[in-house]
């Protein structure tokens, strides 16, 4: 927050007093150290008001570029953690939404790291074109292949798919070597839907899409999990803090009001919620699963579709190489945004087994974060597991 304000009195003082960088402004590439040193310099060559002109000047460049550096780093996070390669050797990991953003990004490392991989996703054919750019990483990166990347089919907005999906992995190649699964990350999502769009199963979409599906995936899946240690991982998000004031049971689908931000928002608390009774649960049966969950931060994915229009478009997977124009338009956006690299950081650090006692916990860049009241409210998280049991007519049983 320090860091964020340092930068908005900055841009308060540029705009304020008009600064335009002089003969001398090659300093400011380099570091306010730098900058300071130069002010030195021209006040003793310089006198009067053009001395004192040219001291501000450069003092609110200084402060500016500290501050545009410093929020900059601060948006961003930590570079890339990269898994030890052949560390997840043996290790099976099913991620929902593999097919771009996030997911592929974790599918990348993950795989360089030795796992074997399977990716979900609506589409074959994004599905095919995901494992292939995942084994040219892999080859980039190692200098040999991992042929265990896989790709199966599942829609989480279609309860017969979700149901349908363990016996689908369970005959699949990439259950044959393992016969268990590791790693279960649940990454896909939908954000901000402009309006209420119905399922099939005629659920409000975001509601199923985030956490519905997940759950019921979840369900079915963990009589699979590695029962000697296993960990499922759920992409939640700060925005949790939409709904701080708890999560409201009478309008799960929007029967009450559909705004979608705070049906977003919902989705996202309910996220934690889950993993919270999922651990609790898990615990009291005796069962060696880590359940956590994490905020990724405000990443360049194609999450953004429904802001920008479904119409309009392009998916980062299908997207040509921008134009200059292109990449000018959105450099506000970048700015205050994640790169995929550093996005899918905290869930491939979960994924690779990393942090130790991290069960039912939250993580932002890596580390463990503090939640507000609404996200422990383990009865509120009891009663949700109730109703998505009912919802979706899968008996979740540890």
């Amino acid at each position: 927050m320090k860091i964020f304000s340092l930068a908005l009195l900055a841009a308060h003082f540029s705009e304020t007093c008009s600064f335009v960088p002089h003969h001398h402004s090659r300093y400011y590439v380099y570091s306010s150290a730098n900058v300071a040193t130069s002010m030195a310099s021209d006040a003793t060559i310089e006198e009067g008001d053009d001395s004192r002109r040219g001291f501000f000047k450069k003092l609110v460049g200084g402060a500016l570029f500290t501050g545009i550096v410093a929020n900059g780093v601060a948006v961003q996070g930590p570079s890339p953690f990269i898994p030890v390669t052949d560390s997840l050797k043996d290790q099976l990991i099913v991620i929902t939404g593999g097919n771009t953003g996030l997911g592929l990004e974790s599918g990348k490392r993950l795989a360089a790291a030795g796992a074997t991989i399977v990716l979900t996703s609506r589409s074959t054919i994004k599905g095919a074109k995901a494992v292939q750019s995942i084994q040219d990483y892999v080859m980039e990166q190692n200098g040999k292949p991992n042929d265990n990347v896989y790709t199966l089919s599942l829609d989480l907005c279609d309860l017969e798919s979700v149901k349908a999906f363990p016996a689908l992995l369970k005959n699949s190649d990439a259950f044959k070597n393992s016969q268990h699964i590791d790693v279960l990350l649940n990454n896909a999502g939908v954000m901000a839907v402009p309006d209420l769009e119905i399922t099939k199963d005629g659920f409000e979409k975001t509601f199923q899409s985030n956490h519905l599906g997940h759950f019921a995936l979840t369900a079915g899946l963990e009589p699979l999990m590695n029962s000697a240690g296993s960990r499922i991982v759920t992409v939640s998000s700060m925005a949790y803090l939409i709904a701080q004031e708890g999560l409201d049971m009478t309008n799960l689908n929007g029967e009450v009001e559909y705004k979608p931000w705070d049906a977003y928002g919902r989705s996202k608390l309910e996220n934690i919620l889950f993993t919270k009774e999922l651990q609790k649960r898990a615990d009291a049966a005796g069962k060696k699963i880590t359940a956590v969950t994490l905020h990724p931060g405000a990443v360049r994915t194609d999450l953004a579709r429904y802001i920008y229009g479904e119409d309009k478009y392009v998916s980062m997977q299908d997207a040509p190489s921008p134009s200059f124009t292109d990449v000018l338009k959105v450099l506000p956006a970048f700015y205050f945004t994640k790169n995929v690299e550093r996005g899918a950081n905290s869930q491939i650090y979960l994924s690779a087994f990393q942090g130790e006692n991290v069960g039912g916990e939250f993580f932002f860049n890596m580390e463990e974060q503090k939640l507000l009241p609404a996200a422990l409210d383990m009865e509120k998280a009891k009663e949700l597991w109730k109703v998505s049991e009912e919802m979706s007519g899968v008996k979740f049983n540890l």
